[in-house]
């Protein structure tokens, strides 16, 4: 009767090492992980006004980790106005052409384009509307609507006839905080100018 010779220990552990590196190799790449989405959006053709109008109140990974159709960002646009996004007219297509430009499932994105970013920010030439689309101040307040806080005339009525109403405008632009408006925190703003801040509140203080 032939016998049957086992292999010493160690060249049984050495295969079995072996066997899982293999196996290793060959399973990697059915369960490697999607990389997480980017936090900011690409730089092109209306990035800067499309982060100001929707990715203040929705995350940017809610923009980046989607591929859609022309169709579908004009849908979800519309909706977002609908449910108060504060878009001029004429920023609808700049947003919309950016979204279908660089998140479109058909086509691959253009390469970043940081020299066309800003476009579409430039507020018509207001100075004051240039802050405000700057800072995202519109993302959150309209002129005479209240959409996540409160419109910039209710604010004006509320201040009005206050000695120290630009200094505690100023303030509460600088800080942020809850409690005057709802429970809907504002968030602080430390790196917008003294100066740039007083422009803002003064602008706002006349709309009384």
């Amino acid at each position: 009767m032939m016998s049957i010779r086992k292999a010493p220990p160690s060249l049984v552990c050495m295969g079995a090492v072996l066997l899982a590196v293999t196996l290793g190799t060959l399973m990697a790449p059915s369960v490697a992980q999607d990389p997480e989405p980017s936090k900011t959006l690409i730089s092109g053709k209306g990035s800067d006004l499309t982060t100001a109008r929707c990715a203040t109140c929705h995350d940017a990974q809610h923009i980046t980790r989607a591929r859609l159709s022309r169709g579908d960002w004009e849908f979800n646009i519309k909706n977002m106005i609908e449910r108060g996004a504060p878009m001029a007219p004429g920023e609808i297509p700049i947003i919309l052409e950016y979204l279908s430009t660089y998140y479109n499932r058909d086509s691959p994105a253009p390469p970043p384009d940081s020299s066309a970013a800003s476009f579409g920010m430039d507020g018509g030439g207001d100075p004051v509307q240039q802050l405000l689309n700057a800072n995202a101040c519109i993302a959150c307040h309209m002129v005479d609507k209240r959409i996540v806080g409160p419109s910039f005339k209710e604010v004006a009525v509320k201040y009005s006839g206050e000695a120290a109403a630009v200094g505690s405008l100023v303030k509460k632009i600088r800080e942020g905080g809850a409690g005057n408006w709802g429970n809907v925190p504002m968030p602080p703003n430390p790196a917008i100018p003294e100066a740039e801040l007083k422009q803002i509140v003064s602008w706002i203080l006349q709309l009384r």
